[in-house]
């Protein structure tokens, strides 16, 4: 009867110990399955995100100083011209053109609008050469007879003629909020070199084409007027005294405008 109960003693502190064991097993699996499914970090987006991070930083850092009220001790013996020229970061004073600003017309770049030291003799590639008025008169009488059997050719005709050419002395504009600006033609450079600024404008050659108006629109129901549309371009222009790159209206297409006749019936 001993001997019976002492192996049952045993039987039982052996399956204690095997379920220690089992369990101490499943314990370590599971600890290293979470290891293998730990992802490692990808250097390439922890960099990004260091990037960023300094980025909102820095932006964070200008908002403070752009908010921070100028210190008056340090602004008491400043001009005021140097007080305008860093309180406004688009535009400088007129007294100095700096290279950055010229630099900036990269960045402005109107198709329409050309800085050069010579007038320019072609019109801009995105547009076409057949409207384009040059200063040689053999070359435009050459493109006006080219231009005039290729219409035939192809039986086309335009509502309205239209003329496009170079403009090298516009002086004034009105720029996006409605204020007459001064457009720089003569730009000076440091030196004695200069560069002028060029408007490739598209105007109407006429107001009516047909004497019933546009050409093509029937006029027993239709008046009609050809009439010069404008557009937005970026030009280096002066307010009172800042300088900078504004958008500016210049003359861009030649339209057809309709109305309809009004008839009275008895």
């Amino acid at each position: 009867m001993v001997t019976f109960i002492a192996i049952l003693q045993v039987n039982l502190v052996m399956s204690i110990l095997l379920y220690v064991m089992f369990l101490v097993y499943l314990y370590g699996i599971q600890a290293t399955s979470m290891d293998r499914q730990r992802p490692t970090q990808d250097p390439i987006n922890t960099l990004i995100i260091k990037l960023l991070q300094a980025d909102i930083s820095q932006q964070s850092r200008q908002r403070q100083e752009e908010v921070r009220p100028p210190d008056p001790d340090a602004t008491k013996d400043q001009d005021p011209r140097d007080y305008l020229e860093m309180k406004s970061s688009r535009y400088e004073l007129v007294t100095d053109i700096s290279s950055e600003l010229l630099r900036q017309h990269k960045r402005y770049n109107s198709p329409r609008v050309l800085l050069s030291e010579r007038p320019p003799l072609q019109p801009p590639p995105l547009y076409l050469i057949d409207d384009f008025v040059g200063s040689s008169h053999v070359a435009n009488k050459t493109r006006k007879k080219r231009y005039a059997k290729h219409r035939i050719y192809r039986s086309e005709y335009s509502v309205c003629d239209s003329r496009s050419d170079w403009v090298t002395d516009k002086t004034e504009a009105v720029d996006i909020n409605d204020n007459n600006v001064k457009v720089l033609g003569v730009i000076k450079m440091h030196g004695s070199k200069s560069i002028r600024q060029y408007f490739y404008e598209t105007k109407c050659q006429s107001i009516n084409p047909n004497k019933s108006g546009c050409r093509g629109i029937d006029d027993k129901h239709w008046n009609s007027q050809c009439k010069t549309s404008q557009g937005w371009v970026r030009a280096l222009t002066q307010h009172n005294t800042l300088v900078g790159w504004r958008w500016i209206r210049i003359d861009t297409s030649c339209g057809c405008a309709l109305s309809r006749k009004l008839r009275w019936t008895k």
